[in-house]
């Protein structure tokens, strides 16, 4: 299997870095089969290799301590493609989830020393990779949010004790007036 083949949706994946940005990267990747059952990403590694998954299924899984019970929470399940390892490029910490081949797959990767190699051969295509890196971030943060925020809000029958709740994970949730509401956001 070949890099080049996967062109097309890198593309699409990274529309930002544009036709020769995504020439460039490619010759950065490298191809890989992945099997069914396969973890691509083990929650608390900290190596660093970003993954591609070009076609196949994957899903994500964090490790929970309960007391002293291990509990593991499938936090979401995702088609190809897809990029996958972004969180510990751009913090430098540890993996925050596993991720496993839910199916057979073809995957990029561009591992820790390519990436290393990147950054010191293109700084602005790796500025650019890392501003996808971090919009990505920001979007997956932002629908678990409002999926806990929803949740929360649509549990009780009162107002009062739903914002009273929303309150315990996240501050103090006050009904205010329309006109304090205008005064501290745009409107969406």
């Amino acid at each position: 299997m070949s890099v080049k083949v996967f062109k097309p949706q890198l593309l699409t994946l990274l529309p930002d870095l544009g036709y020769s940005g995504v020439e460039l990267l490619s010759s950065y990747l490298v191809a890989l089969t992945i099997e069914k059952g396969d973890v691509i990403v083990k929650q608390g590694s900290l190596d660093k290799d970003v993954f591609f998954p070009m076609n196949g299924k994957f899903s994500v899984f964090e490790r929970l301590k309960i007391d002293d019970s291990d509990v593991v929470l499938q936090t979401a399940t995702f088609p190809g493609p897809s990029i996958v390892g972004e969180v510990s490029i751009l913090t430098d910490s540890k993996r925050t989830a596993s991720v496993m081949a839910m199916e057979k797959a073809d995957c990029l990767i561009l591992t820790k020393k390519k990436l290393d190699s990147l950054i010191l051969d293109h700084p602005v295509l790796m500025v650019e990779l890392q501003k996808t890196f971090a919009s990505l971030l920001y979007d997956r943060q932002t629908r678990m949010s409002d999926k806990v925020r929803n949740l929360i809000l649509t549990e009780d029958e009162s107002v009062q004790s739903r914002l009273d709740k929303l309150g315990k994970f996240t501050g103090k949730a006050t009904i205010v007036s329309e006109q304090f509401a205008n005064a501290l956001f745009d409107k969406a």
